[in-house]
């Protein structure tokens, strides 16, 4: 890949630069040269939820660009998964509940603690709305291996070899 993916800004259907990392050769011929221009497509996106789910980002070839012209490419799928949102939300509510707990017992134990539990355990959940879920990313630099799942015609220039 040479840019990124983001499952919190991109959208389905975006397109993002890659390359080549090895030549396509066939019958010992190279017929795309390593470095090529490859468009990469962004498939699916989820976005976690605000206290469960988790983001997710399919991505798929596109097309590839040799000589000037744009082939079309049908590839296998690559798939990014976030960490599941439910789990940590329901931890992050747990120790703010336990520290509105602990406020309450300092603060005058009893009835205090039962308030102060209720107030930590919205404390903690609120910190979940302003995190939005842990997003997924593919940065710059990663490199990912699709299958082709249809034939690509590619057009040579006269005189070479077949």
């Amino acid at each position: 890949m040479i840019d990124s993916v983001d499952s919190a800004t991109n959208k389905v259907g975006d397109t993002f630069l890659a390359s080549l990392v090895a030549s396509i050769v066939v019958n010992n011929e190279v017929v795309i040269p390593k470095d090529a221009d490859v468009q990469v497509k962004l498939a699916s996106a989820k976005t976690s939820g605000k206290f469960t789910g988790q983001s997710e980002l399919t991505l798929e070839l596109d097309s590839i660009k040799h000589r000037g012209k744009s082939y079309p490419l049908t590839s296998s799928t690559f798939q990014q998964v976030g960490a599941s949102r439910g789990k940590d939300t329901a931890k992050k509510t747990a120790i703010g509940a336990a520290i509105g707990t602990a406020i309450g017992a300092i603060a005058g134990g009893g009835k205090g603690a039962a308030i102060e539990a209720g107030v930590g355990a919205g404390s903690g959940a609120a910190a979940q709305v302003f995190m939005k879920g842990k997003q997924v990313k593919v940065p710059a630099e990663t490199k990912i291996d699709f299958q082709l799942e249809q034939p690509v015609e590619v057009t040579m220039p006269a005189g070479t070899k077949k």
